[in-house]
């Protein structure tokens, strides 16, 4: 019995500390409790939505970027505040996860559509970031997407799609160790002129990535880069996150940007949560059964 209770107490340490898993509708994102990353230092070039449709009619922007491990589901959970208008233009999250993957994006790579990810062929991510998974969304009239792709195989699977904005905002649906929440009603946080009230934007795009899943490992850190284009890849806009530096204009033809040459990262790390060792569980699983034991003495 006392051998039942000591792995009782080891278990419900191992689960201390790692939130709850986030509410997967795409709203309230900085009340979720995860770990701000990286804040929008740039107003946005892509145009500014002001008519809260799911459409994001007028303009995209990438405000903030939240994100954690948790440790009690084996998922990484990330939350992005902004929007993407329904032109069909990209939102590209890219993810260092594994050994491998591409510092220069290459031209073989499948995203699931027309090969939007390879109009990106060229660019080069800052030192230290290669990557080798990742996510791409869009909408626009009559039809939405989030597609999921791996860079090492050359694959890409649908996540989830449908009709267009009419179908939106999603909650709790995916495939494929991907799960989303999104609200693409966003009309808060920077505007075409401005980038001071980012913060204040609290609807976007909520994720639940089961690691074994989607990149076949559920150790070591994640590192994520976004960043938002043209319909067809060839442009690049300046909402990126981790966030360009404050000024900094669309970048244009992505085949020719080099990020080592723009100021910070263009990244943001999500670090590999510290698990206990087993050993250490039932130490630490012990002494509190020992302290209880003098309590009630």
């Amino acid at each position: 019995m006392k051998t039942l209770t000591l792995l009782s107490a080891a278990a419900s340490l191992a689960a201390a500390g790692s939130a709850s898993a986030i509410t997967l509708d795409g709203q309230n994102i900085p009340s979720e409790g995860l770990t701000l990353l990286a804040t929008q230092q740039n107003a946005t070039g892509f145009g500014n939505a002001t008519g809260g449709g799911q459409d994001s009619a007028g303009g995209g922007e990438l405000n903030q970027i939240f994100g954690d491990y948790n440790a009690a589901t084996g998922n990484l959970e990330l939350g992005i505040t902004g929007n993407v208008e329904g032109n069909f233009n990209k939102l590209f999250l890219f993810f260092d996860g594994v050994a491998g993957g591409e510092n220069v994006l290459a031209n073989d790579n499948a995203d699931g559509g027309f090969g939007e990810v390879n109009a990106l062929a060229g660019l080069t991510f800052d030192s230290g970031f290669t990557a080798d998974h990742g996510l791409r969304f869009e909408i626009g009239s009559g039809f939405y997407g989030v597609n999921a792709f791996d860079l090492i195989d050359n694959t890409a699977v649908s996540v989830v799609s449908g009709g267009g904005p009419g179908d939106l905002p999603l909650s709790n649906v995916g495939s494929n160790g991907v799960q989303v929440g999104w609200d693409n009603s966003n009309v808060l946080g920077v505007t075409d002129a401005d980038a001071s009230l980012a913060a204040s934007a609290t609807t976007g795009i909520e994720l639940e990535i089961d690691l074994a899943a989607f990149f076949g490992t559920t150790e070591g850190d994640i590192k994520v880069a976004a960043i938002y284009t043209s319909a067809d890849g060839t442009f690049a806009s300046n909402q990126l996150l981790g966030s360009l530096p404050a000024g900094t204009g669309n970048l244009g033809d992505p085949t020719v940007v080099d990020l080592n040459t723009l100021a910070g990262e263009q990244f943001v790390t999500i670090s590999a949560p510290v698990v206990p060792e087993p050993a250490s569980l039932a130490l630490l699983g012990l002494g509190g059964l020992l302290i209880a034991g003098r309590r009630r003495g």
